[in-house]
């Protein structure tokens, strides 16, 4: 086997799943062993089967333990379709002997994979849907596929890749914005496709401050800027996150010291405020005093960005003392019913509630088309992306979206316009949301 040489966190992992073990580097080709499998929108997944001759579904399945199949893009399913397919997934779970099959528990799946202690540091995870490189927030190397690689994954276990080059953002301060302000930040500096196919390593001084929360709202965002994989360091407060939700083994991955980077980024993040994406890319970011004053219709909270408990604490706290703006339709989502059941342990969910925001069931829904905003309104909405039509079609590509972090959303929420949540803080944020 030749020398090793240092390598970063994705070249490390991809060696590690590779069969021959030789060590790789940016621009080398690999077969890799996957980790796990996540299986969503499964009518898309059983048409690859189909169109190989196979019309009920899968005949056999690589691994039970290693496949994650959810029903909860379309939960509870809203027509036909979603329902006929939410029962083809029940059956060919059973059949198969899949384990880790969840139906009836609404929530975004990736925060449900967190959740249930699916995925792990230092593995290699594929899923069907752009955000599974989210979990490169607790130091999986994690990326969306296609329903057809995930078909050839489901049967064989492996998948080819081109190993990418790196490029590690160095993340400096001592008191930040947001995980939302940093990731548009970014976006707004270097464009959405400079990391196009590239890993993102998130490295210093000010990591060790941030939060998991944090973490994984940046991770989860690296694909809007082109990014395969967005990874950070395991360190203490990663470790003791993934403990208290599986008891599993598992070896976080660090970059060596020396290895080679395609491009290195320094970021003062105390520098950066908050921040907003106009419409209709995410990249058009401007700060949040730019777009100030712009009314609004509709703001909404939630997706696999922003769902999560500290989101829905930084909304309770902004929302304290005050009311929705009359004529403005609040909708917040926690990502799983974990979440919610936290929020409503910690008192956020009837804080809300008595603000006059429209607490919404956990799932997908809240990034996508329900609460339809027409092309003559304007929302605010901490979710995923802000396309034209991304919330009601092709019909309302006129509609005005704007991508924020919740704190902002509630202020914009309660002023009935974009508003910058400072005077609403009853203490100085720091590195979380």
């Amino acid at each position: 086997m030749p020398d090793a040489f240092p390598q970063t966190i994705a070249e490390k992992v991809l060696t590690r799943q590779s069969r021959s073990g030789t060590p790789l580097r940016a621009g080398d080709t690999v077969d890799a062993d996957i980790d796990g499998l996540l299986v969503v929108m499964y009518q898309y997944f059983r048409n690859a089967y189909k169109k190989i001759g196979f019309p009920d579904g899968p005949p056999t399945v690589w691994d039970p333990d290693k496949v994650f199949l959810m029903s909860e893009h379309v939960q509870p399913p809203p027509d036909l379709i979603n329902a006929y397919t939410n029962l083809a997934a029940r059956r060919d779970a059973e059949r198969l002997g899949l384990p880790h099959f969840i139906d009836s528990e609404p929530g975004v799946c990736h925060q449900m994979m967190l959740d249930h202690g699916l995925v792990r540091p230092g593995e290699l995870v594929v899923g069907c849907d752009s955000h599974t490189i989210s979990y490169g927030g607790i130091n999986a190397v994690s990326t969306g596929i296609g329903t057809d690689e995930a078909a050839y994954v489901w049967a064989f276990g492996t998948l080819p890749f081109t190993v990418p080059e790196t490029v590690k953002v160095v993340l400096h301060g001592t008191t930040a914005p947001t995980g939302k302000d940093i990731i548009l930040y970014l976006a707004g500096r270097y464009g959405e496709t400079f990391a196009q196919g590239r890993a993102l390593e998130f490295t210093g001084p000010l990591v060790e401050r941030m939060d998991i929360a944090t973490r994984l709202t940046i991770a989860d965002h690296a694909v809007e800027v082109g990014a395969k994989f967005g990874v950070f360091p395991a360190d203490d407060k990663t470790l003791e996150y993934v403990r208290a939700r599986t008891d599993k083994p598992f070896t976080p991955v660090g970059a060596d010291e020396g290895a080679l980077y395609a491009q290195v980024i320094e970021i003062d993040c105390d520098a950066i405020g908050y921040q907003v994406a106009k419409p209709f890319r995410f990249d058009n970011v401007v700060p949040v005093a730019e777009v100030a004053g712009i009314r609004i219709d509709q703001a909404r909270v939630g997706s696999c960005a922003n769902g999560r408990l500290e989101d829905i604490a930084a909304v309770a706290e902004v929302m304290a003392g005050h009311r929705v703006a009359p004529g403005v339709r609040f909708y917040v989502s926690p990502a799983s019913m974990t979440v919610y059941r936290q929020s409503v342990e910690a008192g956020h969910i009837a804080a809300l509630l008595a603000a006059g925001v429209q607490v919404v069931d956990p799932g997908c829904s809240i990034c996508q088309s329900p609460g339809i905003v027409l092309n003559e309104e304007t929302c605010i909405s901490s979710t995923t992306r802000n396309y034209r039509g991304r919330f009601g079609g092709s019909q309302t590509a006129q509609a005005q979206v704007y991508l924020a972090t919740p704190a902002v959303v509630a202020a914009s929420a309660i002023e009935g316009r974009i508003a910058d949540p400072t005077p609403y803080l009853t203490r100085k944020e720091t590195a979380h949301a």
